[in-house]
């Protein structure tokens, strides 16, 4: 080999070490960089994606709730209908009920009228009377309350309105009789301390106003509702023949 030759080759390694050393290094680093930006971005797309599923879990949660609160207030608003449409139909037969109870009530005052020892169990059937007319004016009122219209009510606003009238005159006769009676007594226990005729002619005299109002006993509204009772009972029947939970469902 030529000393040019070898001069040549040592020329060209140097020239190649110095491309090296100038090159590399930068060659790495843009590698380096490369690989840091690929890893950057594997890290911030996972990161997204992480956020997409947590805010979708969150997105879902929120639904879910407000959908369990919609049915708690559907099924609320549900049994809070039931409720009334329940308590309503309760209220539509204790009204019929009260019907009953005063024509008992009417037969057992024609029966006590006759004695005048029946003072307190007319004071206690005045009570009972006057519960059963408030019985009928509270349900009639509740029922009136859960219809949208009432055009159709008319039955049932008649009928409680004679239980109430017929209540009445019931009450008022109740009451007249217990003041007889009362009187009778008292006209009786004067005859016991004294002997003097006129007392025992005002005991008498009591005891026959007291026969004779007991014979001529009239209530004025006491057929009329008996008539409307029937009426009443076509009208509850005709309700529940239709369904009356569908029918009347506000």
């Amino acid at each position: 080999m030529s000393i040019i030759t070898t001069i040549i080759i040592n020329a060209l390694s140097i020239l190649l070490g110095m491309l090296l050393i100038h090159f590399l290094p930068s060659y790495f680093k843009r590698k380096g960089e490369n690989k840091a930006n690929k890893e950057d971005a594997t890290d911030i797309a996972y990161l997204e994606e992480k956020g997409k599923n947590l805010a979708t879990k969150e997105d879902i949660a929120e639904l879910t709730k407000t959908i369990e609160s919609v049915k708690q207030e559907v099924s609320f608003a549900n049994q809070r209908q039931h409720n009334i449409i329940e308590t309503r139909n309760k209220c539509l037969f204790e009204i019929l009920e009260c019907a009953e109870d005063l024509a008992t009530y009417k037969y057992l005052l024609l029966l006590y009228s006759h004695n005048y020892d029946m003072s307190e169990r007319l004071k206690e059937l005045l009570q009972k009377t006057n519960d059963v007319v408030k019985s009928a004016i509270k349900n009639s009122n509740y029922i009136l309350t859960t219809f949208s219209s009432i055009d159709n009510l008319t039955v049932l606003t008649t009928f409680a309105d004679l239980i109430r009238k017929h209540g009445l005159e019931l009450m008022i006769c109740m009451s007249n009789f217990i003041t007889l009676m009362d009187n009778i007594h008292r006209q009786l226990d004067i005859c016991k301390e004294n002997s003097y005729l006129s007392n025992k002619g005002n005991a008498f005299s009591a005891v026959d106003e007291l026969n004779e109002k007991s014979q001529n006993i009239h209530f004025k509204f006491a057929d009329e509702l008996n008539k409307k009772t029937g009426e009443y009972v076509i009208f509850l029947r005709n309700l529940y023949n239709t369904d009356i939970l569908l029918k009347y469902r506000d």
